[in-house]
């Protein structure tokens, strides 16, 4: 990566340098363990940036706190990478190491700042490595280039007026970035819709608004005004924005904690010199629980339909920037379908007629209250027509945002009763809810912990399961998932010792181990026997079951034995004697009016894109593979009445299979299925590629 080092031009305003901003921070070699670097970063909570460096003393890469903690926090990912080297994490997960761009030490700083902006337009990242040629002397913050930036535009606006025309250009960028950085003004988030409108009243304003979805299911929303308008009060809105979409990617939704690390943030950068007023609320679209607070901001208003009634919502605390002892406690009430919630900047009341009076509180309650029954769109517009109307359709002196919604859906994306038993973390996702939802899923959402509940058939829906990664399917309304229990199926991500058959039925379980594919006829024998002495399975549950014998068994055989490039080791039907050190096991059991199938291998190599990608691909009528077959996943799935695949990535694999004699035989799609996969690293949620894997 090149270092962005441009050329001063003669009779510039000479810019602070990124040398003066430049931080000595300790850094790491190539060859140092990734166990070590966590504890740095645990131990040091201002190291935003680790920098690697080789033994000529050249930049060799910098890890970010924030993407390398989030792939620490990984199920497993502490175990697996502890003790390897920097080096070889960066081989498997290159984008740990990668920055936006390197910065040399003579550049300047706003001309470094509009390049990163170009590079990072989203500011996820918190420093970046600082070089004078190729050897590594530092790193520069985000804040401190803000900072820095800010003094010397002020500067810039008082002593050079004879370059008014270029500081003007550089303004309309700023403000150009700066609306690029507001969400769109027509809000449609699930369970709410409404309208945010800003007006600013220079080119760069200081009123903010902002919104975001957390596990599609609750809705977070905020409101600021920075003291002041203009360049520095547009920086610092650049600087909260930044910080929400942190938040935003943390999955954050607790108000008071939100303004707790907005306030932390702000106080860097302001050095208490600027501050900002916010109110933020979440929430929660499937119980109607609201919960708000509030940095200084104006009480916003809060309509109940049921009620007809308006009333302010009234929390106190101090503005973002001012004080780091400060808290904000969220405070709690219920929002009700057709309720609406208002939300404004102290612009919309301090502008005056031309008598000198504002338009103030009072006029501000008499409109609301004559128009909370209409659209949110409508009140947003109208009430800015009625304030233009007001100053006589002068410029307004200050920014103005108005920002109104209403809860108008109840979502059911976590059901009730049984199907919301206490399972901490997971996410619960209706399918009447997914139905309506066309865009991908949350990426940073653990697919282990997400749970798709069926209503009805749902093979319409597969491939897009398939790409969102869906793999935990439970019908809602299903008898054999009653009879098993949603307590012990919501709780199957969690990984349990010995077979999930024994957990299943807790009795009555055989077991064989085999050591030459010719083994696999004699099993099912023996099998098929002991389940037509029971005289509990009638003739067709007997052919389904020898079938998915066969295709388990099958698949321990030649499907899950595959080399590191993922290439089967046996050909499909070859005879072949196990190692010594290969573990294949069918367990088979009856009990509780089930009866259980299972197979283990201690290979690992089945993964969640190649089993969703082959329920897609046969039930589109493209399952089959010349010469290799490709149906054996979905007849298993098909001919089930519970399905779970449980994979340990390359130790081990184990496929459960249940049949519900106290239900009728219908071997049909729309069974539920599970597959618990102990490793995310490992797992592909996009499903890009036209090529599917066969696993039989």
């Amino acid at each position: 990566m090149d270092a962005y080092s441009p050329h001063r031009s003669p009779g510039e305003f000479e810019s602070p340098t990124i040398l003066q901003l430049t931080l000595g921070v300790s850094h790491v070699s190539p060859e140092a363990q990734v166990g070590d670097i966590l504890e740095m970063f645990r131990s040091s909570s201002d190291l935003s940036l680790l920098p690697v460096i080789g033994e000529d003393g050249e930049f060799f890469a910098a890890i970010s706190r924030r993407s390398f903690l989030n792939f620490m926090t990984q199920s497993y990912t502490l175990e697996l990478f502890s003790r390897k080297t920097v080096e070889a994490l960066f081989q498997l997960k290159p984008e740990i190491g990668e920055v936006p761009m390197l910065v040399q030490s003579g550049a300047r700083v706003d001309q470094a700042m509009r390049e990163y902006l170009r590079c990072d337009p989203e500011m996820r990242h918190e420093a970046l490595p600082v070089l004078d040629g190729k050897r590594f002397v530092g790193i520069v913050t985000l804040t401190d280039m803000m900072m820095s930036l800010t003094e010397s535009q002020e500067k810039l606006i008082d002593v050079m007026q004879d370059l008014s025309a270029r500081l003007n250009e550089e303004v309309a960028h700023a403000a150009i970035l700066q609306r690029n950085l507001l969400p769109n003004s027509e809000i449609s988030l699930p369970g709410v819709r409404g309208m945010a409108t800003l007006v600013t009243s220079s080119e760069v304003g200081g009123d903010f608004y902002d919104y975001y979805v957390v596990n599609d299911r609750w809705v977070v929303m905020l409101i600021g005004d920075v003291s002041g308008h203009g360049v520095a009060s547009g920086t610092l809105v650049s600087a909260a924005k930044a910080g929400v979409n942190l938040l935003s990617d943390e999955g954050e939704r607790n108000p008071g904690v939100i303004l707790n690390r907005l306030n932390q943030a702000l106080l860097k950068i302001g050095n208490q010199r600027l501050l900002m007023t916010m109110f933020a609320a979440a929430l929660d679209t499937c119980t109607g629980e609201l919960l708000y607070a509030n940095a200084g901001h104006q009480f916003p208003y809060f309509f109940s339909r049921e009620a007809g009634e308006m009333l302010p919502l009234e929390a106190g605390g101090l503005p973002l920037g001012k004080s780091g002892s400060t808290t904000y406690p969220a405070i709690e009430m219920h929002m009700g379908l057709g309720d609406r919630l208002f939300m404004y900047t102290d612009g919309l009341l301090e502008e005056v007629d031309q008598e000198g009076q504002e338009f103030g509180y009072d006029r501000l309650e008499e409109y609301l209250a004559g128009h909370f029954t209409v659209e949110p769109a409508v009140i947003a517009e109208s009430l800015l027509d009625s304030l233009r109307s007001f100053v006589c359709g002068k410029k307004f002196e200050d920014d103005v945002t108005v920002f109104c919604v209403e809860h108008h859906e109840r979502l059911q994306g976590v059901p009730q009763e049984t199907a919301e038993e206490e399972a901490p973390g997971l996410v619960r996702i209706a399918e009447s809810f997914y139905r309506k939802k066309t865009d991908r899923l949350m990426p940073r959402i653990s697919r282990q912990h997400v749970i798709f509940l069926a209503e009805d058939a749902f093979a319409d829906l597969l491939p897009r399961m398939a790409r969102d990664g869906i793999r935990r399917v439970l019908p809602r309304r299903d008898a054999t998932v009653q009879r098993l229990g949603w307590k012990a199926l919501l709780s199957q991500h969690e990984d349990h010792q010995g077979g999930d058959l024994e957990r299943f039925l807790q009795r009555g379980v055989r077991e064989f181990r085999l050591e030459h594919s010719a083994d696999k006829d004699f099993l099912i024998q023996e099998a098929a026997a002991w389940l037509e002495e029971s005289g509990l399975v009638c003739e067709e549950r007997m052919d389904a079951i020898v079938i998915l014998m066969d295709e388990l068994i099958e698949n321990g055989l030649y499907a899950a034995p595959r080399d590191g490039k993922g290439r089967a080791l046996y050909a499909k039907g070859t005879e072949r004697i196990l190692a010594s050190s290969e573990c294949l096991k069918f367990n088979i059991g009856l009990a509780n009016g089930f009866v259980g199938l299972q197979v283990t291998d201690d290979w690992g190599t089945l993964t969640p894109a190649v089993f969703l990608n082959r329920l897609v691909a046969h039930s589109e009528g493209n399952g089959l593979i010349a010469g290799e077959g490709g149906a054996g996943l979905y007849i298993i799935w098909k001919l089930s009445d519970y399905l779970q695949i449980r994979v340990h990535p390359r130790h081990r694999t184990q496929v459960t299979v249940l049949l519900d004699l106290t239900a009728p035989f219908s071997p049909e799609e729309g069974k539920g299925f599970q597959f618990i996969y102990h490793n995310d690293i490992h797992e592909n949620l996009e499903n890009e590629s036209n090529s599917i894997p066969s696993y039989a």
